[in-house]
């Protein structure tokens, strides 16, 4: 009973921050039915993992956002994209609690969130308290705490800094594009 309890608590703390600003669910292309399952991993050696017609990636590699973005890119993907709360539930799990790149910024315009594949910025899932803009340089986004999110700089040393990003394609990737990272 006091397992379940605090497994309860977990899963609430986790989605506290997130919410959908305006209720549009992106629908299901005809060619995402026979997609496999969310939990089924990509063939070939990148382990890219399936979910909802879309395959993500989370590479363990301390760089800039925008070099990320560029790596990301080079594999013939983007940084991961958070549309809705079970994508986010699942990137959070994909994470697995690592402080990884996503693929927001609001470099143009301070607090004008967009995403990096054109997708309006309508759902979140800020930890609290963000986001802060701390230092006046912080235009990234980042996952955090439960998956949560946070805004960061584009580059730095140190504990505020992410460890790693997240890739996405909207198709299987290739496994030339997952047998390696571009340095």
């Amino acid at each position: 009973m006091r397992t379940a309890l605090l497994l309860c608590i977990v899963m609430l703390t986790a989605t506290a921050g997130c919410r959908k600003e305006t209720p549009a669910p992106r629908p299901m292309a005809a060619s995402q039915a026979g997609a496999p399952p969310a939990t089924a991993p990509a063939s070939g050696p990148g382990a890219a993992r399936a979910f909802n017609g879309h395959w993500y990636k989370a590479v363990d590699r301390k760089v800039s956002w925008d070099e990320a973005k560029r790596l990301c890119e080079a594999m013939g993907g983007y940084l991961a994209c958070i549309e809705s709360e079970d994508e986010q539930r699942f990137i959070a799990t994909l994470a697995g609690g690592r402080y990884l790149y996503l693929g927001a910024t609001d470099e143009g315009h301070e607090g004008a969130w967009e995403w990096g594949n054109g997708v309006p910025f309508t759902y979140t899932c800020w930890m609290k308290g963000q986001p802060n803009n701390y230092g006046g340089d912080e235009n990234c986004l980042a996952t955090y705490t439960e998956g949560q999110w946070v805004d960061v700089a584009d580059e730095g040393d140190g504990f505020w800094m992410p460890t790693g990003f997240l890739c996405e394609w909207d198709h299987a990737p290739k496994p030339q594009q997952e047998r390696s990272e571009p340095d």
